[in-house]
């Protein structure tokens, strides 16, 4: 099974040590055979990491806030985008197809629903955009700390307006503890949901098996399946 990692982050110039983190962090999804990456298709931070990752061979898709590939190649001129196995471009026939900052918008949701979880690092306004989808979506969600921005503020801001949910945040300066953090709880998640469905299909073989032959109540079949687990 293979897993959908969001890298979500700043898309301008950073410094070093955060660009060396972004490196590390793009190493160690890398060396994960059981994962996809998603980004924004764009510059800076996650492009980085992306770019790490497929070169250790992992496919990287990218979720361009563009409208075709003529309009992405003019968006992130400098990049490679020979790294993308998967380009998903914003619709042409978007009600906002015109407005830049809508597309993005757009993108933003889009890339978060695709994923199993996302891992915020550095970031502003955009990447905060990101973080409330996963968070409202109940993804996984990893902030790798240390790296300046929102992903520095996000661990006291999350205590200030926590609400429930099926979201669960982790916060590490390790870019290695936190991918594995991250995708142990996927994983966790994953064999749950397994489990869950196994259960419901037999349950649904023990109901087709009572059809056309004894009439059985519901409270009744409650009371049976329970005895039998």
């Amino acid at each position: 099974m293979l897993y959908k990692v969001g890298v979500y982050g700043s898309a301008v110039k950073e410094k070093d040590t955060v660009i060396a983190k972004a490196k590390a962090l793009g190493q160690a999804l890398g060396r994960r055979q059981d994962i996809i990456i998603i980004n924004g298709a764009c510059t800076g931070l996650p492009y980085i990491a992306s770019y790490e990752a497929a070169k250790a061979g992992r496919e990287v898709w990218g979720f361009s806030p563009e409208l075709d590939l003529e309009n992405q190649k003019r968006f992130t001129p400098n990049e490679d985008i020979s790294i993308y196995t998967k380009l998903v471009y914003v619709p042409k026939d978007f009600l906002f197809a015109g407005n830049p900052m809508a597309r993005k918008k757009y993108r933003n949701v889009i890339s978060t629903a695709s994923c199993d979880a996302g891992i915020i690092i550095s970031g502003r306004w955009g990447t905060m955009n990101e973080f409330t989808n996963l968070f409202d979506m109940g993804k996984v969600i990893g902030v790798l700390t240390g790296t300046g921005g929102i992903a520095d503020e996000l661990e006291l801001l999350n205590q200030k307006v926590h609400k429930p949910g099926k979201a669960i945040v982790y916060f590490s300066r390790d870019p290695k503890e936190l991918v594995k953090l991250v995708i142990g709880e996927v994983e966790k998640r994953k064999s749950a949901n397994k489990i869950n469905r196994e259960k419901l299909l037999r349950d649904l073989e023990i109901v087709r098996s009572f059809k056309g032959k004894n009439k059985i109540s519901l409270s009744q079949f409650i009371i049976e399946d329970r005895q039998r687990h």
